[in-house]
């Protein structure tokens, strides 16, 4: 913070990789070229209070400075002095120059976006977005924050207190909810401020007052840091994040505003290939043979039988006697219970990568159930003829079930309006032939989306290609392998 300032918002990664970050307390822009520790060089002007920055690949730097002097001023390459080049309503959140060389300014407390030619002499600018007046149609905005604008002149924008991600395509003043509210299916949103896109056009937010980083892909959105949504100020963990960037490496420049910080994630892994808790084990790997107790009867309840792992290895066991879910966070031996309505004897549920629940609730009401991340909102998202035995999700965002007294697994896209399945696996009859099953119960559909049952009563492991309706047996009863199985469950 002694560098940066307290309540650090703007920063910005250059394509050479140099860092700048606008330093509201000094009223200076702080500039680090890359590999270095210190600053390499620190610019005044005549700023007060700025906000946001945006330096081009010419090396000429536009810096907020509408707050109390309604107007965004650039810093030419190499230059320690600054002149006015637009005027805006009020100080300027969000700061962008897309590839025609026009600037925007989000003014935030004028609910819109306005932008400016920056080879007209003019400095007066105009509305791209929003009305004037906060509001939450599609031609309104409510306090809007982070901008980005692609190389289609589409602007998005983090209209913050709406908790949308807004896209207005280019010369349109209507704008299309991406994610948000008012857009089901994609993710709940607290705050929203920073945003960018990547190559691929994904969105990645700052979801401020969850305390996390997001992302989206081609499977939904997914929480990447801060993913239990409590403030912090550990390496792990934010505290109201507003701004991000990319550098050219793929690592993340997060403004961490009330932890008094710039964070920077490293890019750990650029694999596309998407698995659910899949780790690598050598051949000969081992595990203690003598097992502690995680969790009792006393908080489970008898008989348990689900259990989800998610990618922050928060552990979840739904409890079939209270009819709740029991959830400790990684390294905690404390359990919190959270009840939700109309659920009865659940034996599975799933974790979405966007920390959605889907949990079996076929014993008495004949559905599986949906309740979105951090709330108790429940939609039922698939109608089933009994108990789900095991619930999964691909990565193409189908939900299986596992139905062991009809012996099959059934399938839903869970984009689609309907919530009637179809059949993965299984004739509805029990039986022992490769287009058959026998009380499955546990599944897993790996990255190319074949499918893995535990076949219970036919004492082995089925393999069913994409696509495919019959069956391989890769162990136990009927395979070519050493192993006997004895009612393999998961």
């Amino acid at each position: 913070s002694s560098i940066a300032g307290t309540y650090v918002y703007g920063v910005f990664v250059g394509l050479d990789n140099t860092v700048y970050v606008a330093n509201e307390q000094t009223n200076k822009v702080v500039v680090w070229f890359e590999g270095s520790i210190n600053p390499d060089k620190i610019l005044s002007g005549s700023l007060s209070t700025p906000y946001d920055l945006f330096a081009t690949p010419q090396g000429d730097i536009y810096v907020d400075n509408g707050v109390n002097n309604r107007r965004v001023d650039k810093f030419s390459f190499n230059s320690n002095i600054s002149t006015s080049v637009m005027s805006v309503p009020n100080g300027c959140t969000g700061v962008f120059v897309d590839i025609s060389n026009t600037l925007y300014c989000s003014a935030y407390t004028s609910h819109q976006v306005v932008k400016k030619w920056l080879y007209d002499n003019m400095t007066t600018s105009t509305i791209v977005a929003g009305t004037g007046t906060a509001g939450s149609t599609a031609t309104t905005l409510n306090i809007p924050i982070g901008i980005f604008v692609d190389d289609k002149f589409n602007l998005y924008v983090a209209d913050c207190l709406n908790n949308r991600i807004q896209m207005f395509p280019v010369g349109q003043l209507t704008g299309i909810t991406l994610a948000g509210a008012s857009a089901p299916g994609t993710i709940t949103l607290n705050e929203p401020n920073g945003i960018i896109l990547d190559d691929n056009r994904y969105l990645f937010i700052a979801d401020c007052y969850n305390h996390r980083i997001i992302g989206s892909g081609p499977y939904g959105f997914r929480c990447l840091f801060g993913c239990t949504t409590i403030a912090g100020s550990a390496s792990s963990q934010l505290n109201q994040p507003v701004i991000l960037r990319f550098d050219s490496y793929g690592n993340i420049f997060v403004a961490d505003r009330f932890n008094y910080r710039v964070q920077k994630f490293i890019l750990a892994s650029n694999s596309c290939s998407i698995s659910y808790n899949q780790p690598t084990f050598c051949f000969n790997a081992l595990w203690y043979s003598n097992a502690s107790t995680f969790a009792p009867s006393t908080t489970i309840g008898t008989l348990p039988y689900g259990i989800f792992i998610n990618g922050i290895n928060t552990v979840y066991v739904p409890n079939r006697v209270s009819n709740t879910i029991i959830s400790w966070p990684q390294g905690s031996s404390t359990s919190t219970s959270n009840s939700y309505s109309n659920l009865n004897n659940s034996y599975s549920l799933f974790m979405s990568m966007t920390g959605d629940i889907y949990i079996d609730n076929g014993y008495s009401y004949g559905r599986v159930d949906k309740y979105t991340f951090n709330t108790s909102n429940r939609v039922t998202v698939m109608n089933v003829n009994g108990s789900c035995f095991g619930l999964f999700i691909d990565i193409n965002n189908n939900l299986y079930c596992s139905l062991r007294n009809l012996h099959q697994v059934v399938k839903l896209l869970l984009n689609n309006v309907s919530t009637i399945p179809t059949i993965a696996a299984g004739n509805g009859s029990a039986g022992s032939l490769s287009n058959m099953l026998n009380s499955p119960q546990g599944i897993y559909v790996d990255s190319n989306l074949n499918l893995y049952i535990a076949d219970s009563a036919n004492n082995r492991i089925q393999f069913v290609q994409a696509g495919q309706l019959d069956g391989v047996t890769i162990v136990g009863n009927g395979s070519s392998g050493n192993i006997t199985l004895n009612y393999p469950t998961g």
